[in-house]
């Protein structure tokens, strides 16, 4: 049956790119124009961006302007002061230091602003959701939530967690397969999580006390903010996503963003975002050996950039599963597909850095795509030969 062949999509920014969404350099540019017009704690970005532009010049000898900062590295250098708590008592919130805050926020703000309504979706997102088959794995590294969209539009179900369980308990789990369903795996969280942990302290504190009334909060206790949990069913206690929930309707708390009151749950694009990623590693679990048992693999809109080698790490492992274990006999009788590259490249120049990037991929086993992702390239993701 066609719905058991256990495909792999892996998305990277280019996937949106056709609907709008922002490449990561235009989404620095417009971070550090808002933030340029931002007062009061805002305006800490201004003194952390001269703080690194200094050091650049001290240590390395370089004259950065804030035109030429690399937005990773600059994040990178807040992740170090932040993870070894170099301010100390002035360390802001378990969300970050005010900067990493505010990036997190504006980010989700222009994402959720670029993001097309449902009625609106171009119509490549609807026809890649509406081929997509149960138990098909999306590794999305996007912050937006387009496919989430394109999914609900065509009425194609899918969850945001790796296993539903009809039991779990700290001796095992049953796994529960009742449901038949598109999974997607949001690698560096998206615009519209937030986590309730830090409410729930303050909502069990004051209950505690005899307190009854509820305590404020921009998004759990704003009856204008829609929230659901991201899991469903029964879950491992001390599973770090239980308080994780998700704002359906993102575009009323971004009209006027809760900065610093509320903080989308994101990886920030850092040099060093690896570090913040225990939260969701539940995600990338076993990815190490997914690629087996695929028949099919398709890679979109992802440069693998430098800052992201650990992304390269992981995905090394997908492909070399993928392209040599089963290649010949395949499973079940069935054959796995050549693996997809699709990106947008004007020349042979670009073409061939991607190709570079993507050295360990076996060609002979692969087929390249550098016109972007459009109506026209969908149907061929699905091939079966």
């Amino acid at each position: 049956m066609a719905e058991e062949r256990y495909r792999m999509f892996v998305l990277g920014a280019g996937f949106s790119r056709s609907a709008g969404l922002p490449l990561a350099s235009d989404l620095w540019n417009e971070v550090r124009n808002r933030a340029s017009r931002m007062t009061g704690r805002a305006q800490k970005f201004h003194a952390d961006l001269e703080d690194f532009i200094r050091y650049r010049r001290d240590c390395d000898g370089l004259v950065v302007t804030p035109d030429g900062v690399d937005f990773e590295e600059f994040l990178g250098y807040l992740d170090v002061e932040f993870i070894l708590g170099l301010r100390g008592s002035d360390t802001w919130s378990a969300d970050g230091n005010e900067t990493q805050v505010l990036v997190k926020t504006l980010i989700g703000q222009i994402i959720t602003e670029r993001t097309p309504q449902p009625h609106a979706i171009p119509s490549p997102y609807l026809r890649f959701a509406e081929r997509l088959q149960p138990n098909d794995h999306i590794l999305t590294f996007n912050y937006d939530v387009l496919l989430e969209r394109a999914l609900e539009r065509v009425g194609k179900p899918y969850r945001l967690f790796p296993k539903r369980y009809r039991v779990a308990v700290n001796g095992g789990a049953e796994i529960d397969t009742s449901r038949k369903e598109v999974i997607v795996s949001k690698l560096h969280g998206s615009v519209d999580w937030f986590n309730r942990e830090q409410y729930s302290r303050n909502l069990e504190t004051r209950v505690g006390i005899g307190f009854r009334d509820l305590p404020s909060d921009a998004v759990f206790n704003n009856p204008a903010i829609q929230t659901s949990p991201l899991l469903e069913g029964p879950r491992f206690p001390g599973d770090p996503l239980l308080e994780m929930h998700r704002v359906r309707n993102i575009e009323t708390l971004y009209a006027n963003p809760p900065l610093f009151l509320a903080t989308p749950w994101l990886l920030n694009p850092s040099s060093l975002k690896v570090l913040y990623a225990s939260t969701v590693k539940q995600l990338w679990q076993g990815l190490g050996h997914d690629g087996v048992a695929n028949l099919g693999m398709v890679i979109v809109g992802l440069s693998l950039p430098t800052h992201d080698d650990y992304a390269r790490q992981v995905l090394y492992r997908i492909v070399k599963n993928y392209q040599s274990l089963y290649w010949e006999k395949g499973i079940l009788g069935r054959r796995k597909a050549p693996l997809r590259l699709v990106d947008f490249r004007c020349t042979s120049t670009e073409a061939q850095s991607l190709r570079s990037r993507y050295a360990f991929i076996d060609w002979d086993k692969a087929t390249c795509h550098f016109n972007g992702f459009d109506e026209a390239v969908v149907p061929s993701l699905f091939d079966e030969t």
